[in-house]
């Protein structure tokens, strides 16, 4: 299977996965094994769809990153989010279903509990009308990913807790899928100023986390309320709410002082901010959004722990997806590495309009391992020049969280 960008999307080319709709993610448009036409290619465009699976010869082991289980959990965390931002929005005394939220955290846990090499963060492929529901979606995915990968960070941040509670994340996951509720309530000029700017000096918008925290406050577990209400922390203490310390100055919790749910959801949100800046019609290449984040300003607001998490389960140039390597080589990328993410293995292409129809088995096609060869490099990814965007381990084990229990995704 291959991820293609839409505008190669040919008439004949058979789905390597089910597409569904953007805006209603519940909702299957094609299932797997259908034939692409005219028409539908027209439509997905017209959706706005980025980019389609497409099964290839040769390539169907790129399967094992991709589960349509753990997909079908994902569109029902989708639907809960959407529905939660909805009623708040129409109804000031609504009450939200959180046994149900609970639940649905639980089912998709469960299934990435059972295919551990398939839970890694393969983006949403299309746009969608309401930026803040797809916002909430990937900030819980990704959250609830980094989550279980520290597991052992977990135990050791919460050591008044027994282990197995310790290490449970269904709470994690309450909090990040909530965790933008409060933006529903705030004036819908600052909501609109922040869509346009993201701005986090504006006061009207910062009071989203304090209306969030209050819708919440009492109805899901102390842990996942915090991730609502500290998510804006950082852990340099420069972030958001402030309150008055002993000696009189304002300021945020700072460091360990955050609780660790909203310490993975800080990151999480800010990742997929550098991802989706206003100024940009399409996403920013997930290799320069990882690669901005190392950035010592923006270093700071992290606990490193928890980037070195988003790092494991966020490729930069994910299986199956399209590359261009140093020595004009354009190839799929079949494997991915968290210690050393910007170095993948990539099998080279050859035509990709024709290649699809072809059913025996084609030729065996050169494989570049950019670990062993260091002079080799991704140049372009996502349809943009990115040599500049790569970045290496500068030590061993630099990407590695080194605790014991390292989390059921360590490799």
């Amino acid at each position: 299977m291959l991820r293609v960008p839409i505008t190669y999307a040919k008439p004949g080319m058979m789905l390597a996965m089910p597409i569904r709709h953007p805006q209603r993610p519940e909702h299957l448009l094609l299932q797997v094994g259908y034939e692409l036409d005219q028409a539908a290619i027209g439509r997905l465009r017209e959706l706005r769809l980025r980019e389609v699976w497409i099964r290839y010869p040769n390539l169907e082991f790129i399967g094992k990153y991709i589960n349509p289980h753990i997909l079908e959990e994902q569109a029902k965390v989708g639907k809960a989010i959407g529905g939660a931002l909805e009623t708040v929005m129409r109804d000031t005394t609504a009450k939200l279903n959180y046994p149900a939220f609970k639940s649905t955290i639980r089912d998709f846990i469960d299934k990435l509990l059972e295919d551990p090499q398939a839970a890694i963060f393969i983006e949403e492929i299309s746009e969608t009308d309401e930026p803040l529901l797809r916002h909430s979606c990937s900030v819980c995915f990704l959250s609830l990913l980094m989550g279980l990968k520290l597991e052992g960070y977990l135990v050791q941040q919460r050591r008044r807790l027994a282990a197995h509670r310790a290490k449970d994340v269904v709470n994690l996951g309450v909090g990040a899928m909530l965790h933008d509720v409060g933006m529903m309530r705030i004036d819908a000029k600052a909501r609109e100023r922040w869509m346009k700017t993201h701005d986090e000096s504006d006061p009207a918008w910062r009071e989203h986390v304090i209306i969030g925290y209050q819708l919440v406050q009492g109805h899901v577990e102390p842990s996942a309320s915090a991730a609502v209400l500290h998510h804006h922390q950082r852990y340099d203490g420069a972030g958001f709410p402030v309150r008055r310390e002993a000696d009189g100055v304002l300021r945020g919790l700072v460091g360990d002082r955050i609780h660790i749910f909203p310490r993975i959801v800080a990151t999480a949100d800010l990742f997929d901010r550098m991802r989706h800046p206003p100024d940009r019609a399409t996403p920013t290449p997930v290799v320069r959004a990882l690669r901005r984040m190392q950035t010592p300003e923006i270093a700071s607001r992290m606990d490193p722990m928890t980037y070195k998490a988003l790092i494991a389960v966020t490729p930069p140039y994910p299986p199956g997806s399209l590359v261009t390597l140093s020595n004009g080589v354009r190839g799929v990328v079949t494997e991915w590495r968290p210690s050393d993410p910007c170095r993948p293995t990539v099998q080279k292409l050859g035509d990709i309009e024709q290649d699809h129809a072809k059913n025996g088995a084609a030729p065996n096609a050169a494989c570049y391992d950019l670990r062993s060869d260091h002079t080799l490099h991704v140049v372009e990814a996502e349809g943009e020049r990115v040599l500049e965007d790569n970045f290496y381990p500068k030590r061993v084990e630099e990407y590695t969280i080194d605790l014991d229990g390292r989390g059921f995704l360590a490799a």
